[in-house]
């Protein structure tokens, strides 16, 4: 179990990530199942390392992969897919109840008092959202969905941060 876990989060890391993404290609391919893909950054957090040490991002990077455990299913795949970049691989189910649910989680986070030695740390994310039904064909690999969220979040991101963007467009809560 080691090796498909984030030793810092807890969370399953991309060596476990990338197997049950082509799965759920298979199943695509198969049988029709759609999933949408989530790929969220932590805004900032070279500002926190630097402001409070590596030691209060650690704090912060492990609090929000709770936060990410509280506000997703049982059944989505939640891993650390690298420094502060998560994402959340939601199966069976829509594209509105993802929105809800990312919408919940960029909420939380903000609400949240991430509070490492007495020190407050403002926190966001910004997310980028991608669904395999916006995709022309089945891909072979989970690279172009992959690669659509990743620049939906650097969309995000140069939105102004702490928003998601999905196919409809940028949404700021």
């Amino acid at each position: 179990s080691q090796s498909i876990s984030d030793p810092l989060t807890s969370l399953h890391n991309r060596r476990y990530l990338m197997p049950r993404l082509n799965e759920m290609l298979s199943r695509s391919t198969r049988y029709g199942e759609r999933f949408t893909l989530a790929m969220f950054d932590l805004d900032r957090f070279k500002h926190i390392n630097d402001s409070i040490g590596h030691l209060g991002g650690d704090f912060c990077l492990r609090e929000f992969a709770n936060i990410l455990l509280e506000q997703t299913r049982d059944a989505d795949v939640v891993a650390r897919f690298g420094g502060e970049e998560f994402v959340v691989a939601f199966s069976d189910v829509s594209q509105a109840d993802v929105r809800r649910t990312v919408n919940r989680i960029i909420l939380s986070v903000r609400d949240h008092d991430f509070v490492f030695e007495g020190c407050v740390v403002p926190l966001t994310v910004s997310v980028g959202v991608a669904a395999m039904g916006e995709l022309s064909s089945i891909p072979a690999t989970p690279d172009p969905l992959i690669r659509l969220a990743d620049d939906r979040l650097y969309e995000a991101k140069q939105a102004g941060r702490d928003c998601l963007v999905d196919a409809s467009g940028m949404l700021r809560i």
